[in-house]
Formats: structure tokens, sequence, C-alpha cells
């Protein structure tokens, strides 16, 4: 796999949308539990970000994943697109990384861009080495806008969602 070009890319140009319908997954993982769920509507993410942050202890890094329903090949099943974010429910503020593998093996990957930074806040992208992986307070957008970005992934055409402002970044500083 190779970086790409960072234009928007048609959700019908990711790997396997000719051959498989793409479900948005997600994967929440506290000290005690993991959550693995499939969403089927729109309001149903939204849900699930009430509902996660809601909790008093934050998750390690929400990790979503365009998936093929009904994968039957031989070849190991790759996430067509993956979203991570982390969030700073005190701060109301939020950071996201998309990647997305298009019909020709291309990566492309793009990071958040905003105006919501603030001192004193990390956030991270990686729910296994966290304080290498922070997230730069210039990719900081609000928690309105996380919840449109992470709408938009899941059931929307484009990528990257247009709700926001996206700089791209070299797909192996992000990393599936």
């Amino acid at each position: 796999m190779t970086a790409s070009y960072d234009g928007p890319l048609a959700r019908s140009d990711l790997y396997y949308a000719d051959k498989y319908e793409l479900s948005p997954h997600g994967v929440f993982q506290f000290e005690d539990a993991t959550y693995a769920v499939t969403f089927a509507y729109e309001d149903g993410v939204l849900r699930c970000l009430d509902t996660m942050m809601r909790f008093p202890d934050k998750p390690a890094t929400p990790r979503f994943a365009l998936r093929p329903e009904g994968y039957r090949e031989k070849r190991p099943e790759w996430p067509v697109s993956a979203l991570r974010f982390d969030y700073d429910i005190e701060h109301q503020v939020a950071a996201v990384v998309l990647l997305a593998l298009d019909k020709d093996a291309n990566t492309h990957a793009w990071m958040s861009r905003g105006t919501a930074g603030r001192d004193g806040v990390e956030l991270t992208h990686s729910t296994w080495s966290p304080e290498a992986n922070r997230f730069p307070p210039e990719s900081f957008i609000t928690i309105a806008e996380l919840r449109a970005v992470v709408v938009q992934w899941a059931f929307g055409d484009v990528l990257p969602p247009s709700a926001i402002t996206w700089t791209a970044v070299a797909h192996d500083l992000v990393g599936w």
C-alpha cells in the first residue's frame, strides 16, 4: 500500500466497495470491558457516542472501521477505512484521524484541523502507545463537530467528511 492524493474519495471508490456493502463498526475499550458495535443508522452512532461520553472514565482511543459485510475471500479481511478519535468532555474538544484504502490499494490519511486547541489538554490517536501519538493542538475540533464527522464517516458518500477541515498526513504517521 502506498500513499495517495489527498483529495476527496468517494465511498464507491473504496476497496471492496464494488463487491460488498461497507458497514460501520466501532470498538470502545475500557479497563474492565470492551464494547464492539455495528451501526445500522445515524441515530445509533449518536446514541453510542452519547453513551460513551457519559461514562465517568473515558475509554481508550475509540476505533471505528468500515468493513465489507459478508466477506468471503481467502485473503484476510482489511478494513477499508479506519477512524480513530479522542475527546475531552470537560473542555469540549476532540480530534480525529482517518485512513481509507481505495480500489487501487492506495492508502489515504487525514487528520482533523480545527481552532479548538486548549492548553493542558492532551488527546491521542493510539490505544497502544498514547504518549507517542498525541494530536497536535491545531487538530482540535469541538465535540459537536466530532459528532457530525463520525456520522458522515459512517454513512456519508465522501471521505474525508465535509463537516470539518482536514489535513492530509502520511499514512505511516497514523497507521492502521
